[in-house]
C-alpha cells in the first residue's frame, strides 16, 4: 500500500516572506520560499495520494487564480499582519489573532470548502509574498514525489489519519525493559559518551565524581594526572566519601576543581539544593559537569523524582558565574529511549539529528 499524507501545520506572514510555524515548539520557523510548496501542501488538505495529488497539480499548477477565490480571499488579507493560518487534515482555517484564536475559539474563519474546489486559496492569501514561482518546473511524478519527501522531513506533511505503520512499536510493554542493555548500548549513554568527549579537556585538578564507582575514571579516560575521588550515599569499595549529596557538611567548601555528577541528580528529592552545595564545595573557578536523562522510564535505584529539562537546568545552576547546555535528542530517539531500543539499531544519522522539544538527555557544564 502507497503512502498518504496530509498537510500539519501552521503558517504565517512576516515582513513579506512566509513562514511554517512549528506550534509552540522551541524549532525555528522555517520560510516557505517558493509557490510550489504552498500549492503542495494546500493540495494535501484534501488528497492523500501521491498519484491523486500530482494529478490535481499538474490540473492547476498553471491556471490562473479564479475571480471566486480572489474575491473571496480579499476579505482575509487584511488579518494577515497578525493572524496564523492552520493546515489539516481537510481544514484551512484562518486565526485572526495568532495562537490566541486557536485557544479562545474566537475570530476564525474557516476557508477549507473553497480549498477543496479551488485548490488556490494559498496561493491568493499570500500572493503579495516574496515566492519564487517554480510551479513550470515541477512538471513531472518524480520531481513532485521529491517535493513532497522534502516537505515530510521538515515536518509540513504527515502521514494520513489512520495510516501510521506502528510496527514493533505497537506495545504496552516496553522492546527491552533493561534501556536496551540486552539489544546492546542504551541511546542515552550514546549521548553521555558525545558530552564527555566535548568536555573531557576541562575536566581537571582535583575532581570528585558524585555517585560513581572506580572504574568511571578510566571509562571517561579523564587526564591520568587529575586527582580522583568518589562520593556516594553508601559505601563501597573505592568510595573516599560517604555522605549525601544534600549535606553540606560532608565536604569543605572550596575544595574541588571539578565536580562531576552524571545521571544522579533525577534521584535527588531536591536536586537545587545538591547543586547549591556542589557550587560551595568547587573552588573559585570551578567546574560542575552534570548530565540527567530527559526521556528515559523510572529506574528508583533507591527513588527517581525528577527529569529536570533544559529550562529547569538553567535555573539550578543559575549562581554559577556561567554554563553551557548541551541538549540531545529527538523524537525517534525519544521513543527509543523508552523502548529499550539500542544503539546498534539506529543510525547515525538518527542519532545526531536535533529537535529542541524532544531531549533524551540534558547536560551542562556550569562555572564557579
Amino acid at each position: 500500500m502507497s503512502k498518504e499524507y496530509i498537510a500539519s501545520t501552521f503558517l504565517k506572514l512576516q515582513d513579506s516572506l512566509v513562514y511554517t510555524i512549528f506550534a509552540w515548539s522551541q524549532k525555528s520557523a522555517e520560510i516557505v520560499p517558493t509557490k510550489s510548496w504552498l500549492t503542495v501542501l494546500e493540495i494535501f488538505i484534501h488528497e492523500h495520494s501521491i498519484p491523486q495529488a500530482y494529478a490535481i497539480f499538474e490540473k492547476i499548477r498553471l491556471a490562473g487564480i479564479g475571480d471566486k477565490v480572489t474575491v473571496e480571499v480579499e476579505k482575509y488579507q487584511n488579518l494577515l499582519q497578525d493572524a496564523i493560518v492552520l493546515l489539516s487534515d481537510g481544514e484551512l482555517t484562518i486565526f485572526g489573532k495568532g495562537f490566541r484564536s486557536f485557544i479562545e475559539k474566537d475570530l476564525q474563519f474557516e476557508l477549507g470548502a473553497l480549498s477543496r474546489e479551488t485548490y488556490q486559496v494559498l496561493p491568493q492569501l499570500f500572493s503579495q509574498a516574496q515566492l519564487l514561482d517554480d510551479l513550470e518546473e515541477i512538471d513531472s511524478l518524480e520531481k513532485f514525489s521529491n517535493l513532497v519527501d522534502k516537505l515530510t522531513n521538515i515536518g509540513l506533511l504527515s502521514p494520513a489519519t489512520g495510516t501510521i505503520d506502528w510496527g514493533d512499536l505497537k506495545k504496552t510493554v516496553p522492546i527491552c525493559q533493561a534501556f536496551g542493555l540486552t539489544r546492546g548500548t542504551p541511546v542515552d549513554r550514546y549521548y553521555l559518551s558525545k558530552f564527555i568527549n566535548e568536555i573531557r579537556p576541562q575536566v581537571v585538578g582535583k575532581t570528585l565524581e558524585i555517585g560513581g564507582t572506580p572504574k568511571d575514571k578510566d571509562f571517561y579516560e579523564l587526564n591520568p594526572g587529575t586527582s580522583y575521588q568518589i562520593l556516594n550515599i553508601e559505601a563501597g569499595l573505592g568510595v573516599d566519601i560517604v555522605g549525601d549529596v544534600h549535606d553540606s557538611s560532608i565536604i569543605h567548601s572550596d575544595t574541588f576543581d571539578s565536580i562531576i555528577i552524571f545521571n544522579v541528580l533525577e534521584h535527588c528529592y531536591a536536586p537545587w539544593i545538591a547543586v547549591e552545595n556542589i557550587y560551595k564545595w568547587l573552588k573559585p573557578g570551578g567546574k560542575c559537569f552534570a548530565m540527567v536523562p530527559s526521556s528515559i522510564r523510572i529506574h528508583a535505584t533507591p527513588k527517581d523524582y525528577w527529569r529536570p529539562l533544559p529550562d529547569a537546568f538553567t535555573w539550578i545552576f543559575r549562581d554559577f558565574s556561567q554554563h553551557k547546555l548541551y541538549v540531545y535528542g529527538n523524537p525517534t530517539t525519544v521513543i527509543a529511549s523508552y523502548h529499550g531500543i539500542a544503539v546498534e539499531e539506529l543510525t547515525s544519522e538518527e542519532l545526531d539529528a536535533f529537535h529542541p522539544d524532544y531531549p533524551v538527555a540534558t547536560c551542562i557544564v556550569a562555572e564557579k
